[in-house]
């Protein structure tokens, strides 16, 4: 019912997944609002859903957001950038994708990463 392995998949293209780390051969994309602990690197993506859920038309529609991290505002950019062109206004199987890049979140200290923020509205046909 949720999109989530669709838009893992979405997510999972080289014109991403160059950007991203890699740890223990699994690439830096999560689907859930934690980022796992044994992941230690710095260039990642988390993606949640973080809005309704609207299933009482012919389209069901669902607000995630995708979390953009790395240690650089550049590379922060750079990777919300890349999400951006794969997934905005784009049809993958029965879903349509609008995207919209959020204001950067800076780093709370030297342990943290800059946070590039995209909030993506899913319609998803054929409820």
């Amino acid at each position: 019912m949720f999109p989530d392995e669709a838009l893992f998949n979405a997510l999972n293209v080289p014109t991403v997944t160059v950007l991203l780390d890699t740890v223990a051969g699994v690439i830096g994309i999560f689907s859930g609002s934690i980022i796992p602990q044994w992941f230690t690197s710095d260039k990642v993506i988390n993606f949640y859903m973080t809005g309704q859920y609207s299933g009482g038309n012919e389209n069901e529609e669902f607000l995630y957001t995708i979390n953009c991290r790395a240690k650089t505002f550049a590379e922060s950019q750079a990777i919300a950038q890349a999400v951006f062109f794969v997934l905005n206004r784009r049809n993958i199987g029965n879903m349509y994708f609008v995207c919209d890049i959020l204001r950067t979140i800076p780093p709370e200290n030297d342990a943290d990463t800059f946070n590039t923020p995209i909030e993506i509205l899913i319609k998803k046909r054929g409820a």
